[in-house]
């Protein structure tokens, strides 16, 4: 069906970008999947942690760096003609590993088809947003989708290890693969074709110096030593989300606390509730304070006590751990400040760059530790019958809070720059 759209944020532009959104929701619940299913996987394969950490993050080592280019083929082809084949291909992402292997191959190669269409997801959202909706939308818009973003994570916790435990790791795929499907349709059907003005738009700039533009603008960004440290900032931040939210907590709960699967999904559902109730909150801060330095300065430090306070205190209930992973997950939140001191330090025609350089980084650097974190387990060599024993669960994961103290010694470097900059380092 073939929508026409008579002006920008009319009721069909909000079914259209509701359409992106729910795409970004399904990417995100494919992405942390792995969570509920670890010790499934890893008893199916016979998988070492390191291994199984290796296998998962291959999700991560091809979203990253697809992130420089989304944004050229958008605005090449248009949202319709990207998003639809990226929903496919995450769904054909979430078959592959059924396949029948004796490895661990064909999880590691769904995991990279799924990154490959989920790469597109975020970047998708904003670029409806941009064409559809007038500028003063664009925050709000980009606030309300990473909002959709973390409940798509909360569904990848709780209601996903039900289905799980009832039916299997193999089947759990073979649903989520039939909501993909669901979702391919609902985009089809939704998202317009490129409306006339942005159509004209594009005619005035030839493709050469759109190159040109795009490839000097990325130098630029990547000559500035301060989009580095934002980045590596952020991705200190992040990292703890990616590595126990995304793949090893679950076990840890279950290993730690004698925890069924459901109930240590839901304990670590509380760090992406922190994220979702803090993100907004810390993005609105930023802005009434006139600081960006100072929050990441202070969310790294606060994240710090956290994280080593939930591994190291003798914690004997979930409900408490959960408290500690929820105030964790706030405190880790103002990871999302990154993106605009990022635009901030740089200059404005770099902009998509600024940020997509710094989200490159925040999610190779993620996808990272997830197998360092594993190999760190093995290193440990200290198991149950069980699997895993708690005290190599606990060492390899304080990993996390490092990570945020490193993140708090390089915040000290951000300090305002050229540019648009008027918040950092104030």
């Amino acid at each position: 069906m073939k929508l026409v759209f008579e002006k920008k944020g009319g009721k069909l532009a909000w079914f259209a970008w509701i359409a992106a959104v729910v795409f970004y929701l399904y990417e995100y619940l494919v992405r942390v999947a792995p969570s509920v299913m670890e010790s499934e996987l890893a008893k199916q394969f016979s998988a070492s942690a390191a291994t199984m950490g290796m296998g998962v993050a291959t999700y991560y080592f091809i979203y990253a760096p697809l992130q420089l280019f989304a944004g050229i083929m958008f605005d090449k082809f248009g949202g319709r003609t990207i998003l639809v084949p990226a929903s496919i291909i995450v769904v054909v992402g979430c078959l592959v590993p059924i396949i029948p292997s004796n490895s661990l191959i064909c999880v590691a190669a769904g995991r990279t088809l799924a990154g490959i269409g989920s790469s597109f997801a975020f970047i998708g959202v904003m670029y409806l947003a941009s064409v559809w909706f007038y500028d003063h939308r664009l925050a709000f818009l980009s606030g309300l989708a990473t909002s959709f973003g973390i409940f798509g994570a909360l569904l990848g916790q709780r209601p996903l290890s039900f289905f799980v435990d009832h039916i299997g790791w193999k089947m759990s795929f073979v649903l989520m693969a039939i909501v993909g499907v669901i979702v391919t349709m609902l985009l089809s059907s939704h998202i317009p074709d490129t409306p006339h003005w942005e159509l004209e738009k594009r005619a005035a700039i030839s493709d050469a110096p759109s190159i040109k533009n795009f490839l000097s603008g990325l130098i630029s960004v990547c000559k500035n030593r301060q989009t580095w440290i934002i980045g590596a900032v952020g991705a200190c931040l992040y990292a703890p989300l990616v590595i126990f939210g995304d793949l090893w907590g679950v076990r840890y709960v279950e290993t730690s606390f004698a925890a069924s699967k459901a109930k240590a999904a839901e304990a670590v559902a509380m760090l992406y509730i922190g994220w979702l109730v803090g993100g907004p909150l810390v993005g609105l801060l930023s802005d009434i304070v006139k600081c960006r330095r100072k929050l990441l300065i202070g969310g790294c430090f606060l994240s710090t006590i956290l994280f080593a306070a939930a591994l190291l205190l003798p914690i004997k209930t979930i409900f408490t751990f959960g408290v500690f992973l929820f105030l964790a997950g706030v405190c880790s939140s103002p990871e999302v400040i990154c993106f605009v001191a990022s635009l901030e330090s740089n200059a404005a025609e770099a902009k998509g760059s600024a940020v997509a350089v710094v989200n490159m980084i925040v999610m190779l650097v993620g996808g990272l530790f997830q197998p360092i974190v594993g190999w760190l387990m093995e290193l440990n060599f200290s198991h149950t019958a069980h699997g895993v024993s708690h005290e190599a669960f606990r060492n390899a994961l304080l990993t996390m809070p490092i990570l945020t103290f490193v993140g708090m010694m390089l915040a000290l470097s951000i300090k305002r720059e050229a540019g648009e900059g008027k918040f950092i380092g104030v």
